[in-house]
């Protein structure tokens, strides 16, 4: 899939008109490949609030619907979620690259490569799917007659990478007290008039 091709598939003329939470899903679930590089493209023309927000509503979605008592799987995608909320705000150096590169491993991994055990309990079949199919299947048990049962212990498997979150990423934009130091790192702020 080439770029035109991804714009035409999210129904959207440039990157700017990536806005919407089913856009975004689309992005995230669509079977077609969609090469790292055409990608990247995608995502430097976005306004890193935006892809934030996006990111943000899309796991919260996940989050919601995840089987009760699978508190791994949801400790791990939560924390997928946050290193991929943090690389997407601008906040971490080389974020751009580093975003695009976590997001890709995880569609990767969540479309493709994760394996989760599917158990149909009236047949007594067993079959291996991706753990995007298990959530979907495990949601859609709520309006069909199928009996299923999930083993998510080997999709817990994914390589997550550490990012460290810079210190201007916790600074208030509205507060900055680092003006009050030199540049040997002394105080030269006012003093408390109470000493």
């Amino acid at each position: 899939m080439d770029f035109d091709e991804l714009l035409a598939l999210l129904d959207i003329e440039t990157p700017s008109g990536l806005v919407y939470f089913e856009q975004f899903a689309e992005l995230m679930e669509t079977p077609q490949d969609i090469p790292f590089e055409t990608l990247a493209a995608l995502v430097e023309e976005m306004e890193p609030e935006i892809l934030s927000e996006l990111v943000e509503g899309y796991f919260e979605d996940i989050l919601k619907f995840l089987p009760d008592g699978e508190d791994e799987l949801y400790t791990l995608l939560l924390n997928i979620s946050t290193t991929l909320k943090t690389l997407a705000s601008g906040n971490e150096e080389d974020g751009g690259p580093a975003f695009t590169e976590e997001l890709y491993k995880f569609r990767t991994w969540y479309l493709f490569d994760s394996r989760v055990l599917c158990t149909d309990q009236a047949a007594g079949t067993e079959r291996e799917v991706a753990l995007m199919e298990a959530l979907t299947e495990y949601r859609a048990q709520n309006f069909t007659d199928d009996d299923l049962a999930f083993d998510f212990s080997e999709a817990l498997d994914y390589p997550l990478d550490e990012y460290i979150v810079s210190l201007d990423a916790l600074y208030d934009d509205d507060y900055d007290d680092r003006d009050d130091y030199d540049e040997d790192g002394d105080y030269d702020g006012q003093e408390d008039p109470d000493q």
